[in-house]
């Protein structure tokens, strides 16, 4: 389905009856990061799953792109749907975005779920993302492909499950380059670090046990710069925890969800 909002065209997909859920991808994914949340979920809530701008078959028109942009897309996508409160789950890039949008629009923020979460990136990470978009823009996505999937799946599923890690291969590589630059520009400038301390709503951190991208002290700093927070960590995972271990990640949401 394709919704206008904020002047773009948005690509969601809306599944299941209950109360709300809108899932956040984070950078190179795109909705179906969250196919085995949407299966599974769906039983339960209403589970809504869209593109970011600029991602998946979402508008690629914008010339850049930024984090409160996002967060108003997500408060346009709610309105639009005529939700009340929705619970909204963001992963790695996507987390910012819904740090920003729970604070920004507290009304309409039931939860929050931050898988693989960031807050901003310190001067190492702004150097090597200014540089991954510049690589992107000179080699397309064939030029960070492989190393991205080194962070993204623990190294059990990159050598025991060829067939997922060829898959996460070719979503990386489905994307528009410019688009994917503009994204790494977009999360270089972007911070959620001001709006932390205005959320107030129960937050759920996840983690992977071996995720290189946003370990678990990272993790312990965001939990105690968000009140009403706690942390579930995933074993034998990295970054893509959804993805990697779908059935553990969504027991652990909807043991969350149970609490709310």
């Amino acid at each position: 389905m394709q919704a206008t909002i904020n002047g773009s065209n948005l690509h969601y997909e809306s599944q299941g009856e209950g109360p709300p859920i809108v899932f956040v991808h984070g950078l190179g994914g795109t909705s179906n990061v969250w196919h085995a949340q949407r299966a599974v979920l769906s039983r339960y809530f209403r589970v809504v799953a869209f593109d970011l701008t600029g991602s998946g078959r979402s508008d690629k028109s914008k010339a850049s792109y930024s984090i409160d942009g996002w967060a108003d897309d997500i408060a346009g996508l709610i309105d639009h749907l005529q939700l009340d409160q929705a619970v909204v789950v963001g992963h790695s890039m996507g987390t910012v975005i819904v740090q920003k949008f729970a604070a920004k629009y507290p009304q309409r923020t039931k939860a929050i779920v931050l898988a693989g979460a960031l807050v901003e990136l310190g001067a190492p990470g702004k150097e090597a993302f200014t540089k991954r978009a510049e690589t992107v823009e000179q080699q397309g996505m064939i030029g960070v492909a492989d190393a991205v999937l080194g962070g993204a799946l623990s190294a059990g599923s990159r050598e025991g499950n060829l067939a997922l890690t060829g898959l996460v291969r070719e979503m990386l590589l489905s994307n528009c380059p410019k688009c994917y630059a503009g994204h790494c520009r977009a999360l270089v400038a972007g911070s959620a670090k001001a709006d932390q301390a205005k959320i107030t709503c129960p937050t759920l951190l996840v983690v992977g046990d071996q995720d290189p991208v946003t370990p678990l002290p990272l993790q312990r700093q965001i939990a105690a710069a968000i009140a009403n927070s706690r942390i579930r960590i995933v074993p034998n995972t990295a970054h893509l925890t959804m993805l990697e271990t779908p059935a553990a990640f969504n027991a652990i949401v909807l043991e969350f969800l149970a609490t709310i």
